[in-house]
């Protein structure tokens, strides 16, 4: 992974993806047509590579914001608007200028990291990118879910932010079946591809097991 204070905190899209106008594989050159570790949410025709890194999806949960320097000033954005989906331009990863640099990253006060887990399922227990994993930040009053925040890892081609999965929590109980529900929310646009559709099923389970985590944590 590369260092956050000189460049965006992921590893380079472009082994998998190419920048032609016409149908582009989105592949890895090593493994033609296979399809398993690329993305299930947020691909286009041009890439499917998944974003692969672990740092990004915990900060967009935790809406932090990155502070860059470039020849052009300084600006600060939330990491959440840092990243791009692949589109008809999958050389582009991020929105930072070739000349700008990540300077900092600030997270802002939450209550809600206070109940916090990044939970990452993966081939083997080390040195391994993720199948699936999500970070999940929790706020619970009275019983019920104040605030929450779900950012997926390993199922899409940027740091993907559940929002809808959120929605449907704030106010409920934090129940298995409402983690369950919530999951199959963050992954109901998947679009697998031949041979990775269990990304679906593993992600379901592994966003239901974050939120538990993150809600028997005091």
């Amino acid at each position: 992974m590369t260092s956050p204070t000189c460049a965006p905190p992921a590893p380079p899209r472009r082994w998998h993806c190419s920048a032609g106008t016409g149908p582009v594989r989105a592949i890895s050159p090593a493994a033609p047509r296979y399809n398993r570790a690329h993305a299930v949410l947020g691909a286009s025709p041009a890439c499917a590579a998944v974003y692969p890194g672990d740092l990004a999806v915990a900060l967009v949960a935790l809406d932090a914001v990155v502070d860059t320097v470039g020849a052009a000033g300084k600006r600060s954005l939330p990491v959440a608007a840092l990243h791009l989906a692949p589109g008809d331009t999958p050389q582009r990863e991020t929105v930072l200028e070739g000349d700008e640099l990540i300077v900092r990253i600030r997270l802002p006060r939450s209550a809600a990291a206070r109940r916090s887990t990044y939970h990452k399922v993966r081939d083997r227990e080390s040195f391994a990118f993720a199948l699936a994993s999500a970070a999940v930040a929790l706020e619970i009053g009275g019983g019920r879910v104040r605030d929450v925040r779900i950012a997926l890892g390993g199922v899409a081609t940027r740091p993907w932010r559940a929002s809808q999965a959120e929605r449907s929590l704030v106010g409920a109980s934090l129940t298995r079946a409402s983690a369950r529900r919530a999951a199959e929310l963050a992954f109901a646009d998947a679009r697998p591809l031949s041979h990775n559709a269990f990304k679906v099923a593993l992600g379901v389970e592994t966003v239901t097991d974050a939120l538990l985590l993150a809600r028997d944590r005091s």
